[in-house]
């Protein structure tokens, strides 16, 4: 039973006044004069027996009428069961997403995550939704129960937590798997026997450190009516301190130059000195102290001394957590890369193009140049190369071999010095009447207009690098008769006469200059525009040559990398004695780190896994910033569809509520109708008293 007006209950205390009244009521009334008394003693007046069962029944009925009278104002009313509405309930709908990734091995971090997962089982009651996903780098549902049966659901939720015995290797991606989640709560349907959901949540289990990567959740419109709860673990982190490789930024900056690191240190550090070590395959130790004040970092190289000893594994010390003091080291071999320059130019001629290509070109720890010169006359099959520079007219059929190896994928680049190339522009050009005139100019020409977006010229995009000026053309030829389409002009003269031109042609790429790098042409080759320029046409080549062999745990591989173009099937040795080989197609996705092998027909490539250097930024999240993503961390406002829910319920209870005022105030009726009448028949048989 319940109330509408449950204050009305207070008037219950009104009891207290027939009480009292019968209590007067034995109180003698009808007095008469006598003459003194006071020689006579006092005795008790005779009790009437007959009169008190009248009174009693009285103050029952006097009592009664008050308690239902306060009933009456308070509206009783019970709710009477739909028979359609049997065997249903207020839902709710509870998901667990618990981190798994790499920096919830620290301490007993893990430990306090499942006791978490352990305390929102005990918000379910039967009948409710339940799923435990796990994330990291991905998001993977371990336990859907779509309807919860108590203790038989709780074991098949403890038997997946016993299964996930240990977080994993990878990052943490938190956006990504709130939007996973939040996507299929809403695309979920209810089955046509269910009640809607009266509550939709999803708890975060993590320790929630500044490397989760949060971006996919900016900007993502939120879905209604489910409210995110965070779960926060470690608040007590004693800091970290993290190692991860820092890249060369350009391929000829790598020449001689040992492998840098950088160290970092956590703001909350508890110390500023860390040993910084290496491991090599020969069993060797090498150490060096390193300092690093925490909330900063710093970038150390290998020492020479280090160089030759074969580094496989360098490691810190001095922090408190030792999940990511760990990096694995792969060092690059040398590749090769070919390039057939095409002309009559002699090599140790300081002014023909082809001198100035193999300054250009020196060797680095990483590549090797091999260049070669071949006639424009030559009847030889043509070289395989991995860039061909033409600086003079071509003969066939080697003209048809270049324009076939275009087409197949290489990259050339023409210099046009004479107007005799003009056929062999028209013909790699697929264009007839192609002219070629010499300028004849006192002056010198610049160049403007530069289309710095395209590959070749993106290296000058920065201001710092973008100022051509101060590199003059003495010399320079008109291209006349171009193909409309299918060709960028990549840079004008200041006479609006094209100067660097891009073709695609077929899988592969044609370039083309106006006017010479000779100092003779320019001031192209004696200038600091020249090695980035010739570099970055060959930065396709170079980064698949230069490829590092330095990975994250949870990033696919791309394993064919490493086959030097060969066919066949490629495996994977993992790291660890006792290993099973694993088959791979194209890619591989490892899932912890160390040294990996890559096996092919003749060949075989090792590579380094590590952990992501973000999952060493340890420091908790400040939850104003899961608020700035527009989270709902208080209760969500109600989607329509859930206020359609409610409205339906309520009117499904209003319709059937039993109200029960009607029969109280006919009992109070009674009650004082009855007290009305005893009352009056005691009052005309009462006898008057003496005293």
């Amino acid at each position: 039973m319940s109330f509408l007006t449950p204050l009305y209950l207070l008037g219950a205390l009104g009891l207290a006044i027939p009480i009292i009244l019968h209590l007067l009521h034995d109180r003698p009334k009808n007095k008469q004069e006598f003459g003194s008394l006071m020689f006579l003693d006092k005795t008790k007046p005779p009790v009437d027996r007959k009169r008190r069962p009248t009174h009693l029944l009285l103050l029952l009925l006097r009592c009664l009428a008050l308690l239902l009278l306060a009933f009456v104002f308070a509206r009783p009313f019970t709710t009477v069961d739909d028979p359609a509405d049997a065997g249903r309930h207020d839902r709710q709908w509870i998901t667990v997403l618990l981190d798994r990734s790499a920096s919830m091995q620290r301490g007993d971090l893990w430990q306090q995550a499942k006791a978490k997962v352990q305390t929102a089982l005990g918000q379910l009651g039967p009948g409710d939704r339940f799923t435990l996903i796990a994330y990291d780098d991905s998001t993977a549902s371990l336990v859907e129960v779509k309807s919860w049966l108590g203790s038989a659901s709780e074991a098949e939720v403890n038997i997946q937590l016993e299964r996930l015995a240990k977080p994993g290797f990878g990052g943490s991606n938190l956006g990504q798997a709130l939007i996973f989640v939040g996507e299929a709560i809403q695309e979920a349907e209810p089955e046509a026997d269910e009640q809607p959901l009266a509550r939709r949540e999803i708890i975060v289990i993590s320790d929630l450190q500044k490397g989760s990567h949060l971006d996919a959740v900016q900007g993502y419109e939120w879905p209604t009516g489910i409210k995110v709860t965070l779960e926060q673990i470690g608040e007590d982190d004693q800091g970290n301190a993290g190692i991860e490789q820092v890249a060369s930024r350009m391929p000829w900056a790598t020449a001689g130059a040992a492998p840098s690191f950088r160290i970092s240190n956590s703001a909350n550090g508890i110390s500023d000195e860390l040993e910084f070590l290496a491991h090599t395959t020969a069993g060797e130790t090498l150490s060096q102290i390193v300092h690093v004040p925490p909330g900063r970092s710093r970038v150390v190289e290998l020492p020479g001394e280090w160089a030759g000893k074969s580094v496989e594994r360098l490691a810190i010390r001095g922090d408190a957590a030792e999940f990511d003091n760990q990096f694995h080291f792969a060092q690059n071999r040398q590749q090769t890369v070919r390039i057939v320059y095409i002309g009559e130019d002699k090599p140790n001629d300081a002014e023909g193009s082809l001198f100035y290509l193999k300054s250009a070109f020196q060797k680095s720890s990483t590549l090797d140049f091999q260049i070669e010169a071949v006639s424009g006359k030559s009847t030889d099959p043509l070289p395989e190369a991995d860039l061909f520079v033409i600086g003079d007219a071509v003969d066939d059929p080697l003209a048809q071999a270049l324009g076939q190896a275009i087409e197949g994928g290489s990259t050339a680049l023409m210099v046009v010095q004479s107007p005799s190339q003009a056929a062999n522009l028209g013909q790699w050009l697929g264009a007839d009447g192609v002219v070629i005139r010499d300028i004849a100019s006192s002056d010198y020409a610049l160049l403007h207009s530069l289309k710095l977006d395209d590959p070749v010229l993106a290296v000058f995009r920065d201001a710092r690098f973008s100022d051509f000026t101060n590199l003059h053309f003495w010399k320079h030829r008109e291209l006349q008769n171009l193909p409309n389409e299918g060709i960028d002009v990549l840079a004008r003269f200041d006479s609006g006469a094209p100067a660097w031109l891009a073709a695609r042609r077929g899988e592969g790429r044609l370039l083309v200059m106006a006017s010479g790098w000779t100092p003779a042409d320019s001031q192209l080759a004696l200038s600091t525009k020249f090695i980035p320029l010739l570099y970055s046409i060959l930065l396709p080549v170079l980064e698949d040559k230069t490829q590092s062999r330095q990975f994250v745990v949870g990033r696919e591989v791309d394993v064919t990398r490493f086959n030097n173009g060969q066919g066949g099937g490629v495996t994977v040795m993992p790291p660890g004695d006792g290993a099973a080989a694993i088959p791979v197609d194209t890619v591989f996705t490892p899932a912890a780190p160390g040294l990996y092998t890559a096996k092919g027909s003749g060949w075989s490539e090792t590579f380094a896994v590590n952990l992501s250097p973000a999952e060493s930024r340890t420091e908790p999240i400040g939850m104003g910033q899961f608020q700035k993503l527009g989270l709902p961390m208080t209760d969500p406002v109600a989607s329509p569809g859930e206020i359609a829910a409610a409205a339906t319920a309520a009117e499904k209870t209003e319709a059937h509520r039993r109200e029960y005022w009607q029969w109280a105030l006919a009992a109070v009726l009674l009650f004082v109708t009855l007290e009305t009448v005893l009352a009056a028949k005691g009052s005309r048989t009462a006898e008057p008293v003496m005293t």
